[in-house]
Formats: structure tokens, C-alpha cells, sequence
């Protein structure tokens, strides 16, 4: 369980204070007014308003995968409840004004990152090509076939699966062929690898970098490591790895899991194929899973340890 010292570090930052404080300016001046005000009544519809933000403040609570989620949606939750609170009490006017201050302070307070401790390495392209790749220094510049699918077996096993992003392929590949080594001292290398590609404007990548830095403290071992890496800054992994960078997408944040060099697996996943299916058959169907599986995985931190197995690679020597 999280410490009340830990939550302090992440939590008591100006963004979660001020913003927080402006999202309750109508709570807070309501209580007031039940309080000091000779007319302390207030109507059932404000009541039934406020019970709503309460029910859906815990609705939350239990569906939050962090603490910076948590506070993050319950500051926009009581943005959202002010806003429509002041535009029904108190006409348009005030409402510009609220929203105004609104916009102001997410542009001077933006939501910070994660500030707890964690063992999560930020990698460059070079690194990332190198040490979680494993690729030689002459072979950076090569264009890779795109991102694919594979399944770990019960036995360690990899089962590669093409997948909608990548070349329809059935056959297996020699793991670590032609590929450096990570180095974690000299001559020692890293066997998996676990990534995660984000964007800086993505608050989905924001929140979530709480729950990967959870795992990296859990599951550190001289055979695991965890990194990030920034696809607004380098570009080219996002073309490879087939995420969409548009603010609109479902893509972000992705999880890559590599076992000496090879991605072996992904969260979201990515739809499979088989090599005789027929492209043009159920496309929208298709689509449409795609889409509605990048938008339902589960970012806690029990969907990485099942998806990714980390259990078994943790005890593996």
C-alpha cells in the first residue's frame, strides 16, 4: 500500500492544489452560504446535483488505476460541476468568466508528471535501437518490417502472429540474430525489456506512468528493466510501431515488451491476422475491434503483470 509520505510527494504539487480549490468554488460557496446566511436553504436540485458529483467522486475512486488519476478527474469532475452550477445560477456572463479562468490556469499549472519514486530509464532512439532493440550501430539507420504480435506460450515459448500493422508471417524468428547487447555492466546484457511510448500532451501517458513506475520497483531484477521513450521527439518509432500520434487516437500510452531484442508483445494489442485471410473481409468489423480494444484495456497495474506474464520472468534466471 501506497504511504501517506509517498502520496505527499506526488500529490501536494500547486496543480493539484490550485486547481482543486478552483474546481470547488461553488461547493465552497454554498457551505458558506448554508452556514453564515440567514437564508441557508438551498434547493433539491442543488442537492441532487451534489449528490451526483459525490456518487460519481466514488464511482471513481474504485475505477482510478492511481492516485494521479484519482485527483486528476475528480479536479475536472468538480470543474464540470462549477461551470454548469454557475451558468444555471448566475446566467452566461459569469460562466465566460469561470471558463476563462479555467483555460488560464491549466496554461500556467499544467498537470505535472509523476513525481514518486520509480526505476523507469528515459531513453533516446539510439539507446532504445541499441540496448532495448539490440541492433549494431551500423544497422540504426536500416527500416524495420513494423511492429508485430507474439504470444508467450506456458513453456517460454514465442508464437509469432502478424497483425494489421505488419507483414502477414507465420514462421519464427532467431531470437537476438545479428543484434548487440544491452549493457546493464560491461559485457552483461538485459534480456526483456519493458517500454512504454508516450507523448507529453497525453494525459492518458501521464497518469499511467504511475502505475509502470509501481512495477519497476516490484518486479526490479539485473534480467528486467523498464524505459520510456517520447514518440512526439522521435518520430520514426511511433511509424514503426503503428501508433497514431493524433490527439484523437486510442494508441497512447503503448507497452512493448522485449525478450532479447524481439517484441514479443503489446498493450493495447493489436488485431491479428492470419495470412490467408481475405483483406477486404469484415474490414469494418475488424476495425472496429481494433478500436474498441485500444480503448477498454484495463492501464492497471494486474492487466501488465497477466498480459506481459511478468510473474515467470521475474524468477527466470
Amino acid at each position: 500500500m501506497t504511504s501517506l509520505a509517498e502520496l505527499r510527494q506526488r500529490l501536494f504539487h500547486r496543480y493539484y492544489i490550485i486547481h482543486l480549490i478552483y474546481g470547488c468554488t461553488f461547493i465552497l460557496f454554498s457551505v458558506k452560504h448554508l452556514l453564515f446566511s440567514n437564508d441557508g436553504d438551498i434547493s433539491d436540485a442543488e442537492v441532487n446535483a451534489h449528490i451526483a458529483l459525490v456518487l460519481f467522486s466514488v464511482w471513481k475512486a474504485f475505477m482510478a488505476s492511481t492516485a494521479e488519476e484519482l485527483a486528476s478527474v475528480l479536479i475536472l469532475y468538480t470543474k464540470f460541476f462549477t461551470f454548469c452550477m454557475i451558468y444555471w445560477k448566475y446566467g452566461m456572463l459569469k460562466t465566460i468568466l469561470y471558463l476563462g479562468g479555467w483555460i488560464v490556469l491549466s496554461t500556467l499549472f499544467p498537470q505535472p508528471w509523476y513525481q514518486g519514486p520509480t526505476k523507469i530509464i528515459d531513453l533516446s532512439e539510439s539507446k532504445f535501437r541499441e540496448d532495448v532493440q539490440r541492433r549494431k550501430q551500423s544497422n540504426i539507420n536500416e527500416v524495420g518490417e513494423g511492429p508485430r504480435i507474439a504470444e508467450i506460450t506456458d513453456d517460454g515459448q514465442e508464437e509469432e502472429l502478424s497483425s494489421s500493422n505488419s507483414k502477414a508471417t507465420n514462421r519464427k524468428k532467431n531470437k537476438g540474430k545479428g543484434k548487440g547487447k544491452a549493457t546493464t555492466k560491461e559485457g552483461e546484457h538485459t534480456r526483456y525489456w519493458i517500454v512504454m511510448l508516450y507523448a507529453n500532451w497525453s494525459l492518458a501517458c501521464l497518469n499511467f506512468e504511475a502505475v509502470l513506475a509501481k512495477l519497476s520497483l516490484e518486479y526490479s531484477a539485473d534480467h528486467i528493466k523498464f524505459g520510456k521513450i517520447d514518440i512526439d521527439i522521435y518520430t520514426d518509432l511511433a511509424d514503426e510501431y503503428g501508433i497514431s500520434r493524433d490527439p484523437a487516437s486510442f494508441d497512447l500510452p503503448t507497452l512493448l515488451l522485449f525478450r532479447d531484442g524481439s517484441q514479443i508483445r503489446r498493450l493495447p494489442e493489436l488485431t491479428p491476422t492470419t495470412q490467408d485471410s481475405n483483406k477486404n473481409k469484415n474490414t469494418a468489423a475488424m476495425t472496429a475491434k481494433d478500436t474498441i480494444t485500444r480503448i477498454g484495456w484495463s492501464k492497471k497495474a494486474a492487466t501488465v503483470v497477466k498480459a506481459f506474464q511478468l510473474d515467470r520472468i521475474f524468477i527466470e534466471k
